[in-house]
């Protein structure tokens, strides 16, 4: 096939691969590099996706945000690295961590709180059980700040 023809191949593929969920230019760009294309093709479909409205950097922030808020109820420290793992700048990040309701992640803190105390029930008070509650929350990305105000 010709590399014009691979290229529009491409480009299809991505257009699904987009329309299925938002996605980040570094997930494309990663995808196409496992596929085998070059750099002037990732190059030509990323144009394209973008010129497309298929891919859009500010929807995907704000769908991965909310998502991860809400449904996996994670806190803000765990979304932030998600997002630095997807290579989104540091500004954009900032911007769409401002938009998360605090009295929304504070319920969530308390439910997970909850959850592991329930977990642990067995276990006797004290300090070790206490270590546990806080590295189970810090997993879940919320700060040590947020976590000592509550346990």
């Amino acid at each position: 096939m010709t590399l014009e023809g691979d290229t529009h191949r491409l480009i299809i593929e991505m257009e699904r691969f987009c329309a299925y969920q938002e996605r980040s230019s570094f997930e494309i760009k990663t995808k196409l590099h496992r596929k085998g294309a070059t750099e002037a093709q990732v190059e030509r479909v990323l144009t394209h996706l973008i010129s497309s409205n298929f891919l859009n950097e500010d929807r995907f922030v704000e769908a991965f945000v909310q998502g991860k808020s809400r449904i996996k109820q994670w806190g803000a420290q765990r979304i932030k690295s998600g997002l630095i793992a997807h290579h989104i700048p540091e500004a954009v990040i900032n911007r769409a961590l401002s938009s998360l309701s605090k009295t929304e992640s504070h319920a969530h803190l308390r439910r997970w709180i909850e959850k592991k105390e329930s977990n642990l029930k067995h276990e006797a008070e004290g300090p070790k059980k206490r270590a546990k509650i806080i590295r189970f929350l810090l997993s879940k990305g919320f700060s040590l700040d947020e976590i000592l105000k509550e346990v």
